[in-house]
């Protein structure tokens, strides 16, 4: 089998086998029938383990799911952190929004919990005036695997959204 595949893939003669690193040892012993056809069924069992599992996965196993908790307690404790006794200013709002964005994401990855896991951090800041808001994110996914998170953050003087989308990588 090893030998039909080697013929029609090169220019190698039917009925000798190529020298190689996998055949090295035989390369000064003059070849066989017998032998090459050994050579070929090694070459085989080597190609198709027996009796092992495909190692890819189409869905996350139980218990590897997205882990919002995680996620939930990494987002609370940045916003509190970066936005705590703030008083909102529109100049300096884009840089704590992307600051707590960056924070978030890179601990996020540092997570050993979110293998085989994107995700794409979104943060909105505004000024807190009394007046109602209504805050929209969307994201094309698979339903079964990916999921998002939202949490809020307010003091008397601004409001901070922020969303993690985790989408399973296959």
């Amino acid at each position: 089998m090893l030998e039909e595949r080697l013929s029609k893939n090169s220019d190698v003669p039917e009925g000798s086998i190529p020298k190689t690193a996998s055949n090295s040892s035989t390369q000064n012993k003059k070849q066989t029938p017998c032998a090459s056809a050994q050579l070929s069924a090694d070459a085989e069992m080597e190609e198709e383990p027996a009796g092992q599992p495909a190692a890819y996965s189409m869905r996350p196993a139980f218990g590897e799911s997205f882990p919002l908790p995680i996620v939930k307690s990494i987002i609370n404790s940045v916003m509190a952190e970066k936005l705590k006794d703030k008083i909102y200013d529109k100049d300096v709002a884009k840089i704590w929004s992307r600051e707590i964005a960056d924070e978030v994401n890179q601990q996020i990855a540092a997570s050993p919990k979110v293998k085989r896991y994107k995700h794409v951090v979104q943060v909105m800041m505004g000024q807190e005036l009394g007046a109602g808001a209504t805050y929209l994110s969307r994201c094309c996914w698979d339903c079964d695997c990916d999921t998002s998170v939202t949490e809020v953050f307010s003091n008397t003087s601004l409001f901070c959204v922020c969303t993690v989308f985790g989408t399973y990588q296959y």
